[in-house]
């Protein structure tokens, strides 16, 4: 048995760390929750217009863009934005969104990859930035599931790394928060492909989108993660 499982399995690991643990990510959670409802679709019109002034293309992705098509609201218990764009309009974007308001706090790339992710926040509100890139006869984009509280003290913190892959789609618009708003033309398509053919019901215990693949950090070379 290695000392990691040995620790992780310690009376002091499982009786005191890991309630700690539990306690405060939730409280983090119910914070970041708290802030969203108050300043969520503020945050969200004013990127929207931000890139409706400037002629960027964009659209709404994953959680943030369900609930738009299939509540018109957001979904329960939301803590922040999801947002596609395409990779080549990276400088455009992060100068028009640091110009009104927007601050990058944290990106990640991996080195040789045609792949980023930046998270800016807003009145408290992060706002995750996928960037697309066309790789064969798909569109991909890639994102990191990583453990802060390991990052804050300079070990490894990746718990995966993700590369979501879609069927080429164009862009359409629909009503959200009283403004139009740019989501993939194949929305129920696309939606599909992230959550399954049983996204029109809310299902509190879903876990996951479906079409991504995993990658453990030690599998990929060259990442860069940074904090702003």
């Amino acid at each position: 048995m290695d000392f990691k499982t040995l620790i992780k399995q310690s009376w002091i690991y499982k009786g005191i760390y890991q309630p700690y643990r539990f306690k405060r990510e939730k409280a983090i959670a119910g914070h970041k929750h708290a802030i969203f409802v108050q300043y969520g679709a503020e945050t969200l019109t004013h990127f929207a217009q931000c890139m409706q002034k400037s002629g960027i293309e964009y659209w709404l992705e994953f959680g943030t863009l369900l609930g738009a098509y299939r509540d018109n609201a957001f979904v329960p218990n939301e803590l922040d934005l999801d947002i596609g764009a395409h990779l080549c309009d990276v400088p455009r974007i992060h100068q028009v969104l640091t110009e009104n308001g927007f601050r990058l706090v944290r990106e990640f790339h991996v080195i040789g990859k045609n792949c980023l992710e930046q998270t800016y926040e807003y009145r408290g509100v992060t706002l995750d930035m996928m960037y697309f890139t066309q790789e064969g006869d798909m569109t991909w984009c890639y994102g990191a599931f990583y453990d802060s509280w390991k990052c804050k003290v300079g070990k490894p913190f990746f718990h995966q790394v993700t590369a979501h892959y879609f069927r080429p789609f164009g862009i359409s618009k629909i009503q959200f928060l009283g403004m139009e708003m740019c989501v993939p033309k194949n929305t129920e398509e696309h939606l599909t492909e992230i959550f399954g053919k049983g996204y029109k019901v809310y299902d509190p215990d879903f876990k996951g989108d479906l079409n991504k693949i995993f990658y453990s950090w030690e599998e990929m070379k060259g990442i860069g993660f940074h904090y702003y």
